[in-house]
């Protein structure tokens, strides 16, 4: 029984690569034929985080509302290659609509680094569809609800009215 492995050079995505010798701890070399670097296929990797997909995965899962232990726990990654991956991201929000009847903000708070690093998300979400609109990264304070307000006009958000549960911040902000 034979095995076909179809293998690529994961920066230039060429299949066209020969074998170049081995390891010294065994696994097979190779290298491409059109920018002759050398590289280890997929296959043969044994930590997880260097496989050519795994960043992928990791934004995917953070977006389903998967914890970063818990991915890391997952992939078999470490924390590290998980928060590497989630700060080099460049994914951006993209609203569905430009205006919305309603929106509602909220809040919650982690800590960061450490206990006396309280950091607030205030976001802005539309109920019906269940679509962050946008959000910002702050103090629970009057300049961080501005932001927000700032951060809906960038990017060309009107609506109606706004709502929030009872925090009268956004009352005087007059988002």
């Amino acid at each position: 029984m034979q095995i076909a492995l179809q293998i690529k050079y994961p920066t230039c995505l060429s299949d066209s690569i020969k074998k170049n010798g081995t390891k010294v701890d065994g696994k097979q070399n190779y290298q491409c034929k059109i920018c002759k670097r050398q590289f280890i296929g997929d296959h043969a990797l044994s930590y997880q985080g260097c496989h050519s997909g795994i960043k992928t995965k990791i934004l995917h899962l953070m977006v389903r509302g998967n914890g970063v232990r818990d991915i890391a726990e997952v992939e078999r990654v470490s924390i590290g290659k998980v928060l590497r991956t989630l700060s080099q991201s460049k994914y951006q929000l993209q609203s569905q609509q430009n205006y919305y009847e309603t929106l509602e903000v909220d809040e919650f708070w982690t800590f960061v680094g450490n206990k006396q690093n309280k950091q607030w998300l205030i976001y802005a979400y539309h109920r019906e569809t269940g679509e962050i609109v946008a959000y910002v990264w702050g103090k629970r304070d009057l300049a961080t609800a501005r932001r927000l307000k700032a951060r809906l006009k960038q990017l060309g958000i009107s609506y109606a009215r706004i709502s929030s549960d009872h925090w009268d911040i956004v009352k005087q902000s007059k988002i």
